[in-house]
């Protein structure tokens, strides 16, 4: 599996087990937005990575979607860290900034996107959306 490449990592462990990381949108797991997503970052960075939000030091999801404007959408999907690790993927800090992650894939095909699909909850009101 490529891991994202040094330009781009932060200097910083990766979160532990018990943090969540949120992705934005209902659809935001279908195979058709992971196909494009994965794909870009792919073309941009030579990985197969899947954005992602998190607070290490604080798992209140309604104020992580407070603080990343790139989470403003009424409707979020959730998952452990861990879960995501038991599924064989890692999550990386990646970008400038804090909260942002990457969980890392070993290619951009269908049962792929099945399996990290299974790591998420079911997609769910996002508690930070009414502060806009």
């Amino acid at each position: 599996m490529l891991m994202p490449p040094a330009g781009i990592l932060r200097a910083e462990p990766p979160p532990d087990n018990v943090v969540v990381v949120i992705r934005g949108g209902e659809r935001s797991l279908d195979d058709a937005v992971l196909d494009r997503t994965v794909g870009d970052c792919w073309a941009a960075h030579g990985f197969f990575g899947l954005s992602v939000f998190a607070d290490p030091a604080n798992s209140d999801i309604g104020e992580l979607a407070r603080r990343t404007p790139l989470v403003r959408r009424p409707v979020v999907r959730t998952a452990l860290v861990g879960r995501v690790r038991e599924a064989g993927f890692e999550v990386m800090p990646t970008f400038s900034s804090s909260y942002h992650f990457s969980i890392v894939l070993p290619d951009a095909t269908a049962p792929t996107f099945e399996q990290v699909r299974l790591c998420f909850g079911p997609p769910m009101p996002n508690p930070g959306f009414d502060a806009w």
